[in-house]
């Protein structure tokens, strides 16, 4: 009788297979093998992320705007540490949604829309007016999506396979349990960086690295919401602990080892200063930037 590993195997291989059917099989894998982390990354990618997402689902496309005139044009961000972070689309729906607009969109770009909050702050940074602005990307971004998933879970089953993992039609034996729990140890799939611990401006963590370019991400973002502090103060955000965090970012940064978990901490409290200007768009322009430092240390 054919194993479940080598019906997966062959699943994975069959391009005619839909990616959330195989990762159903999967799932039944995950549960007769006791493995809650792959259980748990199945269940994301049939269900949709709700925190912070694998490397393979963050794509990037050209940000562009609404002319009434001339339809989608371009929008060229000088600044190309800003110009990343706006252009980064961040992909959390299931995989059959995924499937769908692959299947649907087979020439063209897809339009992703960027929150009317960011939208807001990026006219008032590059002075110009529009009331809408998407990322658009290629089908082949969302093709890359599905592919990666189907690649995960064949690497992932021909992994099983080496070391004996096999299955007797839907059924492992104690051994093979034993030993999948084993190969899950060393074996990464949908890795997902996070960080454990208490978020706050005097939490602190050597767990988390601060590259040189993270850093300079994390500036940048400082240095765009510094130029909003006046609109910020009259749409009723906390302005004085606002700016007490981002001196104390800038002052983080600057030292030749940058501690991550505090700046993370520091962030969170930019944000939480922003919570009485909420509902403005700017705060929540601001807070969407903000945001997307604090994912740079994985979930927020």
């Amino acid at each position: 009788m054919v194993g479940l590993i080598e019906e997966i195997q062959r699943d994975a291989l069959n391009e005619a297979m839909p990616v959330d059917a195989l990762l159903r099989r999967v799932k039944l894998a995950a549960a007769k093998l006791k493995l809650p982390a792959l259980e748990s990354w199945v269940e994301s990618e049939l269900n949709g992320y709700n925190g912070a997402l694998p490397e393979y689902r963050k794509v990037h496309g050209q940000v562009s705007a609404w002319n009434p005139y001339n339809g989608w044009i371009p929008v060229h961000i000088g600044d190309p540490r800003l110009s990343d972070m706006v252009s980064e689309a961040r992909i959390a729906q299931s995989i059959a949604t995924i499937r769908d607009l692959a299947e649907k969109h087979q020439g063209g770009l897809l339009h992703l829309p960027i929150p009317d909050g960011q939208v807001a702050l990026l006219n008032e940074m590059m002075n110009f007016q529009t009331a809408r602005m998407v990322i658009q990307i290629g089908r082949g971004s969302i093709i890359g999506i599905l592919n990666s998933v189907r690649n995960q879970v064949l690497d992932w089953a021909i992994e099983m396979e080496k070391q004996g993992v096999i299955g007797d039609g839907m059924s492992f034996n104690d051994r093979e349990k034993e030993q999948a729990r084993t190969v899950m140890n060393k074996f990464e799939i949908g890795s997902i960086g996070t960080f454990a611990g208490n978020m706050g401006s005097d939490n602190s963590s050597g767990d988390i690295s601060v590259s040189a370019q993270t850093s300079s991400q994390i500036l940048e973002v400082v240095r765009k919401v510094r130029q909003a502090v006046v609109q910020l103060e009259q749409d009723g955000a906390d302005v004085p602990r606002l700016t007490r965090a981002m001196d104390q970012i800038e002052q983080e940064t600057a030292k030749p080892a940058p501690d991550g978990g505090r700046l993370k901490g520091l962030l969170a409290d930019a944000r939480e200063a922003l919570v009485g200007a909420a509902g403005s768009l700017t705060a929540e322009g601001a807070m969407a930037l903000i945001m997307a430092a604090i994912k740079l240390f994985g979930s927020p």
